[in-house]
């Protein structure tokens, strides 16, 4: 049995809805929020923006000791290594209203092993390396669902 790790797919911060939880991820996403007693940071990065609004919730305690806090600011693009998580069990004590439903339908959970800074980075620039890459690859089963 091989003891390397094994490699992450590069993705969107969008197609995380339709990976399967435990796979190995790598992405891009803007700081949104970071709600301290979690340690979760609140991704987005609306791509393609024609798409329902995707956040990414990454727990981020594996990495805490070695994150800047210039990172966690709103507004700073990190780039994220981790696992896609299953979504926490839920069972609301009233009812949702349509816009909630809608809400918890729109994120996805990962476990954050690795996190830095995307720095200055050229979103459209990183959206079309993106695009091209998996245009590359193939149909994959991201695409085909």
């Amino acid at each position: 049995m091989s003891t390397t790790p094994l490699a992450s797919r590069l993705v969107f911060l969008s197609d995380l809805k339709h990976i399967e939880a435990g796979e190995k991820v790598r992405f891009l996403g803007c700081v949104e929020e970071y709600i301290v007693p979690s340690a979760t940071l609140i991704l987005k990065h609306n791509y393609p923006s024609t798409s329902a609004p995707i956040t990414a919730h990454v727990n981020i305690e594996h990495v805490l000791e070695s994150i800047k806090s210039t990172e966690m600011q709103v507004g700073a693009w990190l780039n994220v290594l981790g696992y896609v998580e299953k979504p926490p069990v839920y069972r609301p004590t009233r009812k949702l209203s349509r816009k909630q439903r809608a809400s918890e339908r729109g994120k996805v959970y990962v476990q954050a092993v690795m996190l830095w800074s995307a720095g200055a980075v050229k979103v459209d620039a990183y959206e079309r390396a993106v695009e091209q890459r998996k245009l590359a690859a193939g149909p994959t089963a991201i695409e085909k669902a």
